[in-house]
């Protein structure tokens, strides 16, 4: 068995492949498969650049019925359905709110008006899906769909099935923090939501793939407020930066989705809404780490199929030192059975 580490850069981020095969040459091309399948991906989707099938769909007039590919279609159609899976807290239309909040050009404080005009424009309901076409149109200018959700999610996947139809026996992928492994049981590291060169947690992933989403690393301070990335679509505003929220999933784009969802409900909602996905067969488990007093270790709260992926350092380690210790009264668990849990 012979197993290649791979690191490049791609969709704007790092791109990490570890491939295991019964030869180098197989790992070989078959890692070049997945490094294609990530540029494919962004090629599709990626609204940084004017020239992709999304971002044409993004331009397009009020109205206009744009082609798209049977692929992006169904694609689209997929991530759509989230919206309503999460009660409206994943919202693919996000697209008018991090224009008016200035997410890729340095941040801004958007004005009252600004503000309700984007929040009724990011609405999934502005897009209209034509099957017999397979055609794709919105019925605002403003309206736009944003990947940064769930694209990275979507291109590990992709990526995955190309290393699986190659007969690679195991892998791990980490693109840009977002991990997607198969085949052995690999330990990946959960960093502190404040501090990334330091680890949380560890968790034991197989066949599966894990999201962070926190505020430590992308953000503005505008004015003298601090502004985070992750936005809520019910109010508009930033959604409240607690600390972070690592999402396990059999699949990268579940996983990126119900990240981003958990982290703008926080840990109380967050755990109840994962509860309910549970429950209608949509496997997934949630960590949250978010601080108490000052001074104090980071409190914890978890799905209980958690508790058997997941180990945690010691408490002085998650306090960076001289805090009171982690105790049961800081780690909580979300009341239901883990049945139907991520195995």
């Amino acid at each position: 068995m012979e197993t290649l580490v791979r690191h490049l850069a791609v969709m704007g981020t790092a791109f990490a492949l570890t491939v295991s095969a019964p030869t180098r040459e197989r790992a070989l091309a078959a890692s070049e498969a997945a490094v294609r399948a990530v540029e494919a991906a962004e090629s599709l989707l990626s609204t940084w650049r004017d020239d992709t099938p999304l971002a044409r769909l993004n331009g397009a007039a009020p109205g206009e019925r744009v082609p798209v590919t049977p692929k992006l279609f169904a694609l689209l159609k997929s991530v759509f359905r989230w919206e309503e899976r999460t009660g409206g807290v994943f919202e693919p239309a996000v697209a008018p709110l991090v224009k008016a909040w200035g997410l890729r050009t340095g941040g801004r404080i958007p004005n009252a008006e600004e503000l309700l005009r984007a929040r009724t424009a990011a609405d999934a309901r502005l897009f209209i899906f034509e099957e017999s076409s397979l055609s794709v149109s919105r019925r605002d200018a403003l309206a736009g769909i944003d990947e940064g959700a769930w694209g990275k999610g979507w291109a590990l996947d992709e990526a995955g099935a190309e290393l699986r139809a190659a007969g690679v026996t195991s892998f791990v992928l980490d693109l840009g923090g977002q991990v997607l492994v198969s085949g052995d049981e690999t330990p990946v590291a959960v960093a502190h939501p404040r501090d990334r060169a330091r680890t949380s947690a560890t968790i034991r992933l197989r066949d599966a793939s894990a999201s962070t989403s926190g505020n430590s690393e992308r953000g503005f301070v505008v004015n003298g407020r601090r502004v985070g990335h992750l936005l809520d679509p019910r109010t508009g505003e930033p959604a409240p930066d607690f600390g972070s929220v690592t999402v396990v999933a059999p699949d990268g784009l579940t996983a990126d989705v119900l990240s981003t969802a958990f982290f703008v409900l926080g840990p109380d909602e967050g755990l109840a809404l994962s509860e309910r996905l549970r429950a209608a067969g949509t496997q997934n488990e949630a960590l949250f780490f978010f601080e108490g007093e000052e001074g104090q270790a980071l409190r914890v709260s978890m799905s209980p199929g958690m508790t058997r992926l997941v180990s945690l350092p010691p408490s002085e380690e998650l306090a960076g030192g001289g805090a009171a210790p982690l105790s049961l009264s800081s780690l909580s668990l979300s009341k239901t059975s883990s049945e139907g849990a991520h195995k």
